[in-house]
């Protein structure tokens, strides 16, 4: 049993390595913050949690991708952020007595590590390394917000399409070039709700961007065939 235990603590720590907010954590910080970690599953289309509920802690997404999403008095969604494989959320809701901003579902099977809320705050107060490092996570994530904000209010459907697949290109391999492929991670009607739009709208706007010489689209797999027009597609320039 402590065998067990053991391993599951360092498959713990192994996940944990791989994740910008823990990088560069001292080894017993490390140690202690797997031990803290809750293995959470959640099927396909389960509510993580819920909008309005109290903030009990923040997760780590291992595997699969979930949704953050809001909803209107009218009962229409809006998906604020897309999480994948890598990626913490409802980290800012662990630093206040506020509830959850927005609801949490996975778009597919998904894995998680839970970090509950009071013990990993008072970690975070012994470890310089992971408050610095928690700061610039929810700097990055106020940024993304901004952007999206910005997509959403200024720009077409084009531009905002261009910029997720150059973010997208970027987290998977680390750069942007051409000839680099990734797959886009949930369906067509889940990212257009993020897009702002809706999918008969984004596959127009994809075949367009294949027409162009933009990108070679295959199935759900994209491949980028010409950044630099990608770019000024993103930034609101004309061709």
């Amino acid at each position: 049993m402590a065998d067990t235990g053991k391993e599951e603590a360092g498959q713990k720590k192994k996940i944990l390595r791989d994740v910008y907010l823990f990088s560069g954590v001292p080894e017993a910080d490390l140690e202690a913050l797997a031990h803290l970690a809750v293995s959470k599953a959640f099927a396909r289309q389960a509510t993580i949690f819920w909008e309005g509920r109290e903030a009990q802690g923040f997760y780590l997404l291992s595997r699969g991708y979930i949704k953050l999403m809001k909803s209107s008095p009218e009962g229409k969604e809006y998906i604020i952020r897309l999480v994948g494989p890598g990626e913490t959320f409802a980290e800012a809701a662990v630093f206040s007595d506020a509830s959850y901003p927005a609801t949490a579902m996975a778009l597919e099977d998904c894995q998680t590590l839970f970090f509950p809320k009071a013990p990993f705050l008072r970690h975070l107060a012994a470890s310089p390394t992971l408050a610095r490092n928690m700061l610039a996570t929810l700097s990055r994530l106020m940024l993304h917000l901004t952007r999206q904000l910005e997509d959403l209010s200024l720009k077409e459907v084009s531009a905002r399409l261009a910029r997720y697949l150059l973010e997208r290109c970027q987290e998977r391999h680390g750069r942007i070039e051409k000839g680099l492929a990734f797959e886009l991670p949930t369906t067509k009607t889940h990212l257009a709700a993020y897009l702002g739009t809706i999918g008969e709208t984004l596959s127009r706007t994809l075949s367009r961007l294949k027409s162009q010489g933009v990108i070679e689209v295959e199935k759900g797999r994209i491949t980028i065939t010409d950044p630099a027009v990608l770019k000024k597609i993103a930034s609101g320039k004309k061709r």
